[in-house]
């Protein structure tokens, strides 16, 4: 019963995001594909629509914490499953029931780093940081935007250096707080891997797995296999 419930609020939290796109437009355009919709001042009629929607999601889910938490679990399903332009749409949601979580700038910054829109993913992720400095699993990720970066975006080796660096602080800092994050090692071998250093990427990835079998990418292992056969232990 439980479940069939939660289900339908959730299908009811989607309408609820495909209904921000429907809002009356006048002068900027509130484009709810972009994190806080591209930062436009929204015309009265707007900010009535957002209002309904916001007090609609809450409704159907039963409460303001409740309709904030599918949306932001929605995001990073959509997140997950590659579409993150679906995923911002559930996080401006979010934002608009709970504009003071900073989950939901960690959400808008793994986004956008999945567009490979670095520069604004990672102004994004560092007012995350700002918010939650505790939060090892926010570094994790945030270091994971920049070896993001390093990898395909920086063009000379002092650029890759310098992001590759923010990464692995950033990766340090994370592990100081849990050390349990199988993630921060497997970001930590891919960053060795783009360094060549396979021997070290090898270790981090056993650290990992030592930790949660299966949690590095097998794409990732088959690379790094081409490069340097895993070591014998």
């Amino acid at each position: 019963m439980f479940k069939r419930t939660a289900l339908c609020a959730l299908l009811l939290l989607c309408a609820a995001a495909a209904a921000l796109a429907a809002a009356p437009v006048a002068g900027a355009v509130a484009d709810d594909s972009l994190p806080f919709f591209g930062g436009v001042q929204k015309t009265p009629a707007q900010q009535e629509h957002d209002r309904q929607v916001v007090a609609e999601a809450i409704r159907r889910a039963g409460s303001r914490q409740n309709a904030e938490a599918m949306a932001l679990q929605s995001g990073w399903a959509k997140l997950k499953a590659g579409d993150a332009v679906t995923a911002i749409k559930y996080f401006n949601l979010a934002w608009l029931i709970e504009p003071r979580n900073p989950d939901v700038l960690w959400g808008f910054g793994a986004a956008l780093n999945q567009q490979h829109k670095f520069a604004p993913a990672l102004e994004i992720y560092e007012q995350a940081r700002r918010a939650k400095p505790g939060d090892a699993a926010l570094l994790a990720d945030y270091a994971y935007a920049w070896l993001s970066k390093g990898a395909m975006a920086d063009e000379s080796v002092e650029q890759r250096t310098a992001s590759f660096g923010k990464a692995l602080a950033l990766l340090d800092d994370s592990q100081k707080l849990n050390p349990r994050n199988p993630m921060l090692y497997a970001n930590r071998a891919m960053i060795r891997y783009f360094q060549a250093r396979y021997r070290e990427a090898w270790a981090e990835v056993d650290k990992a797995e030592a930790l949660a079998p299966g949690s590095v990418d097998q794409r990732f292992l088959r690379d790094l296999s081409a490069r340097l056969p895993r070591p014998a232990k």
